[in-house]
């Protein structure tokens, strides 16, 4: 149930975390028709790592969800009642949110109606032994999983509106969820069953469907436009994940990940896409993605960081908007090549000084054009 706070006259509301929230409205806007630009997102040595927004918060397994369901909610809004009050006055691009995260198999307890926790995470186990009893995988019914998501969605709304966006980080792609109903034989399965898997794909896509707009009909919102995580856009997913994509090949994306991800896009408006740096070869696949807005490279063991491939990365950022962490002084070293593409930049500063100058040469040397 959205209810998106508007000003009669058409202005930007205030929030309350962000004291140039309608700067950062324009800014972000005409970064999606610019054809190059950067926004600057900061935060300082002193404070949490702002880049995935993480509280103190207990493992997983730990936690008594029958007991206490309101837990991480509750510990995600004080987080964000001291330390985003504490940064809305920063002059950066960067637009506070809070999102709750129950581990990588919360939508699969959503769907299958199951979940174990365990090592600070859950996850589902596959559907079956047989590809034929993944593709019947069962799901259409309200469950305790919905139920306590929703819930915490609901107060988190409630406690932060007019503060912050809130939203829900972990949706898969459909590629991402047929792996965890069928487990790691969908891999041979892409080629020796491709319409069988054609078929495993449509049924996740209209299953991933369902409990997200179970989930958007039951969940208040009360922010001024959406987040495609930290892009501000009119309507969008907030997050997508496709871990995926990083194992196959990229004829095989093309067919069986890239379509049914940016379906999925075109049907919420745009959005974000999570993926890593094992995913490298995706390049061209994930510019070709017509309806995807933005993705990151997410770093990976015994892969390039993003900040020394600049240069393979940008065709990316002249098609998409990439969302890429670089210290102060890459930025600087790399403003010949940024300047070149759309970027969406989180730096680590060490001084308010540190911190004021970069924002100001990523406005000066990167404007959005």
């Amino acid at each position: 149930m959205r209810k998106t706070r508007m000003k009669s006259d058409g202005g930007v509301p205030a929030l309350g975390f962000k004291k140039n929230f309608a700067e950062c409205v324009a800014r972000h806007r005409a970064l999606q028709a610019a054809s190059h630009g950067s926004l600057i997102c900061t935060h300082l040595a002193t404070e949490d790592d702002a880049y995935w927004v993480r509280a103190p918060m207990p493992p997983l397994e730990t936690m008594d969800l029958e007991r206490d369901p309101l837990l991480m909610p509750r510990l995600l809004c004080d987080h964000a009642e001291k330390v985003f009050a504490a940064r809305a006055g920063y002059p950066d691009d960067w637009i506070p949110f809070a999102a709750p995260r129950y581990g990588t198999g919360i939508v699969g307890g959503m769907l299958l109606g199951a979940l174990e926790f365990g090592a600070n995470t859950s996850w589902t186990h596959p559907v079956g032994a047989t590809l034929d009893e993944a593709i019947d995988f069962p799901w259409g019914t309200e469950n305790r999983w919905i139920d306590l998501v929703v819930a915490g969605l609901n107060y988190m709304s409630k406690r932060l509106r007019g503060k912050c966006f809130v939203f829900f980080e972990g949706r898969h792609a459909p590629l991402e969820w047929a792996a965890a109903v069928r487990g790691s034989g969908l891999y041979l399965d892409l080629a020796v069953e491709p319409e069988k898997v054609h078929r495993l794909l449509r049924r996740c896509d209209e299953a991933l469907t369902w409990v997200y707009d179970v989930m958007d009909s039951r969940v208040e919102r009360h922010e001024y436009g959406a987040l495609a995580h930290s892009l501000w856009m009119e309507r969008c997913v907030a997050f997508l994940s496709d871990d995926s994509a990083g194992l196959i090949s990229p004829a095989a994306y093309a067919e069986f990940g890239a379509p049914y991800t940016d379906a999925m896009f075109a049907r919420y408006g745009g959005g974000f896409l999570h993926i890593h740096t094992q995913a490298y070869h995706q390049m061209a696949n994930l510019n070709a993605m017509e309806h995807l807005t933005m993705y990151n490279w997410r770093q990976d063991p015994n892969t390039r960081c993003p900040a020394d491939i600049l240069e393979q990365l940008l065709p990316g950022a002249q098609k998409k908007i990439v969302m890429i962490v670089l210290t102060p002084e890459e930025i600087r070293r790399n403003a010949h090549l940024l300047s070149q593409g759309r970027f969406l930049i989180y730096t680590r500063c060490t001084t308010e000084r540190e911190q004021r100058g970069i924002i100001d040469f990523v406005k000066t040397a990167l404007p959005i054009a």
